[in-house]
């Protein structure tokens, strides 16, 4: 049985005069896909952007309401901003390798953080595994020295991922993350998510719906910073409770 990574009450958020979301209520389980979908503009990636406070970045945000991770508010005063965004990774939706070689992008976080004081060995070990849980090791294993940004923007993303992984987060956030990518490397880009969320919980915000259909366990319909409807994909996609959901997911609306 899963237990809830992420939990809303009562979230609100503006920037400046403009309410960007309003009221949002609901739980992100662990070890699952969750899919935000719903029209441009309609406050998916901000609502994204809140689990690892993002938004704070972005002058005149104001924020009410509680964001719990793993039970503790993530905007208490206490918080730490660092720990926070090591423990919830993001996924952008162009990939953002470093132009360094491939081996030292996916050492980048550690260096930061002063955590890469370790035995070359000990490093290698790492590169290889990070590599390989994102099921690149086969392909860049002879090219760990080649220039990161020269990689198919598959493997960039996939890349991107792995220099994550590194850090041990607990919850994937991916904006978008296929957005740049043809179909085939789209479907090799699902196909890892499946494998991910056996140890990592994964928020996506998707324009495609077929994507959030294909991938997702659970979704959320967002229209005008609210959110309409949260509930089990298929029930999303076949038995809609509200109407707004029902008229986006039919094309009659968005």
């Amino acid at each position: 049985m899963s237990s809830p990574v992420i939990q809303t009450e009562g979230l609100s958020l503006f920037y400046g005069d403009f309410q960007a979301l309003r009221n949002v209520n609901f739980t992100v389980m662990e070890k699952r896909i969750t899919a935000i979908i719903g029209p441009s503009g309609c406050g998916k990636s901000t609502l994204l952007r809140v689990f690892n406070r993002m938004n704070d970045l972005v002058e005149g945000v104001q924020v009410s309401g509680k964001v719990l991770l793993d039970g503790q508010d993530i905007y208490a005063p206490e918080t730490d901003l660092l720990a926070l965004r090591k423990k919830v990774g993001m996924v952008f939706q162009r990939p953002n390798p470093f132009p360094i070689s491939v081996y030292e992008n996916i050492l980048f976080g550690l260096r930061i953080h002063h955590l890469a004081d370790k035995r070359r060995g000990e490093l290698d070990r790492i590169v290889e595994e990070s590599l390989k849980s994102v099921l690149l090791w086969d392909d860049l294993k002879d090219r760990l020295a080649n220039i990161a940004t020269n990689l198919s923007l598959e493997r960039q993303q996939k890349l991107c991922v792995a220099r994550l992984l590194v850090m041990r987060p607990e919850v994937l956030l991916m904006d978008e993350p296929c957005s740049a990518l043809d179909p085939m490397a789209t479907a090799r880009v699902e196909e890892l998510m499946q494998e991910l969320k056996k140890n990592y919980t994964i928020v996506i915000v998707t324009h495609n719906m077929q994507q959030a259909a294909r991938v997702s366990d659970d979704t959320g319909y967002m229209y005008l910073g609210e959110l309409v409807e949260f509930g089990p994909t298929q029930k999303i996609f076949t038995t809609p409770r509200d109407k707004r959901t029902e008229e986006y997911i039919t094309g009659r609306a968005g």
